[in-house]
């Protein structure tokens, strides 16, 4: 199963860097204003190298910042009711994936099926 190797999400910082079964890593990062995205970059050379770009979500990719927060809220079911941060709710999509490329195919696909549902 797929590991969490290191994480900080404290206010100031909000980062998780996953391992997945294939051996592979990844870094997941979340940045607020001014240029808020989510990123999920490969690395490389025990983690420490950030190679490519796997999925990346932004403002500008979807039409601005109300946009990006519900785009963000659709892809990973965040309602009122059941509160979680942004971060865990990507942590917990990643680590059902066995690799980069089956990371990336969930994480398009819950874009797409959130863009479908505007």
């Amino acid at each position: 199963m797929s590991s969490i190797v290191r994480e900080r999400d404290d206010g100031s910082q909000c980062w998780c860097e996953i391992l997945f079964d294939s051996g592979e890593r990844v870094f997941i990062s979340i940045d607020g204003a001014p240029t808020a995205s989510i990123t999920v970059r490969r690395l490389v050379i025990a983690g420490l190298i950030p190679l490519t770009t796997v999925w990346e979500l932004t403002p500008a990719k979807v039409g601005g910042y109300d946009a990006y927060v519900s785009c963000f809220m659709r892809m990973f079911s965040i309602n009122e009711m059941k509160r979680r941060r942004p971060l865990e709710a990507i942590r917990n999509v990643l680590l059902r994936c066995s690799s980069t490329e089956q990371a990336r195919r969930r994480l398009c696909e819950l874009e797409a099926n959130s863009m479908a549902s505007e």
